[in-house]
């Protein structure tokens, strides 16, 4: 997970100080579609690989009932993986969240593990480029901190007709950002949300002119009528349009277990395949929504 930009003295450790039972169930998700992924390409003659955008350091630290348990976080869950990936590539802009992952390749020899130190948006595209995507295929998963994915780079991925994506869309973030009346928001942050949706639909789509006089002489602003519902049905919408087939997202919530959630909706889990052929997303999007109903 990464900020825009990173400053080393943030962070004290090489630890992910954050997450929640919406973390395990997420983690959970991606490890049961890795496995299925590979056992279903496993006789066909692909290379995998495995691209974990936001990589962190292979642990995760969480709060689960008030009590601190430390987990295997996606980069090792991957690694893991039987059957496992030709390629491993882990994407991390910490200096210090780097150097754990690099130390993996002690713990995996024989793995081929590629760690970069960047911008997640800019290596993605790098990636999405570096290979024709005839004789390979991937599993990329998306997991920012805040609202860090641009719509430019989902479109980079979604052109190589070759990526199933799993992407954590910060469902709190878009409605905390859109406030209810328009006037609130400051053009960072309209800037923010149109980078996250890829177009300024969402104005009109979200918002209802509001231009009235008020007590003091002045205007209120347009005001947001579209619920937290409303708002991921757009954004179901707009990745429905990019990519040949999603899945309905499955909504994390702040405590509680999947069955029993309880607290505000924090994240909208996506499955995304990138590929046209039909028999090919019908076997990805089966195998993903047997793991989301399973949760």
């Amino acid at each position: 997970m990464e900020p825009l930009m990173f400053d080393d003295d943030m962070e004290p450790d090489d630890e992910h100080a954050f997450g929640g039972i919406w973390t395990r169930i997420k983690l959970e998700a991606l490890e049961k579609y890795l496995v299925a992924f590979n056992t279903a390409l496993s006789k066909q003659n692909f290379t995998r690989i495995y691209i974990d955008a936001f990589a962190g350091t292979g642990r995760c630290d969480i709060t689960v009932d008030g009590e601190k348990i430390s987990i295997d976080g996606s980069a090792r869950r991957a690694l893991a993986t039987d059957p496992p990936f030709d390629k491993y590539c882990f994407i991390e802009l910490s200096t210090k969240k780097s150097e754990a992952l690099k130390a993996l390749e002690a713990e995996y020899p024989g793995k081929s593990i590629d760690v970069i130190r960047d911008n997640a948006n800019a290596a993605l595209k790098k990636l999405c480029e570096r290979y024709a995507w005839r004789n390979e295929r991937a599993v990329l998963f998306l997991d920012p901190f805040g609202m860090h994915v641009d719509w430019m780079t989902l479109q980079a991925i979604a052109k190589t007709g070759a990526i199933d994506v799993w992407y954590l869309f910060p469902y709190s973030g878009l409605y905390r950002q859109a406030a209810k009346n328009a006037d609130a928001m400051d053009s960072g942050k309209e800037q923010s949300i149109t980078r996250l949706l890829g177009t300024d639909e969402w104005r009109q789509v979200f918002y209802t002119p509001k231009r009235q006089a008020s007590l003091f002489g002045g205007d209120d602003g347009d005001e947001r009528e579209a619920d937290h519902h409303q708002m991921l049905n757009f954004v179901s919408k707009r990745l429905k349009e990019l990519f040949p087939a999603v899945t309905d997202p499955k909504i994390l919530y702040q405590a509680g277990d999947s069955k029993n959630p309880s607290g505000a909706p924090l994240f909208a889990l996506y499955f995304a395949a990138s590929n046209p052929s039909p028999k090919a997303y019908g076997l990805a999007t089966n195998i993903a929504k047997g793991v989301l109903n399973a949760l």
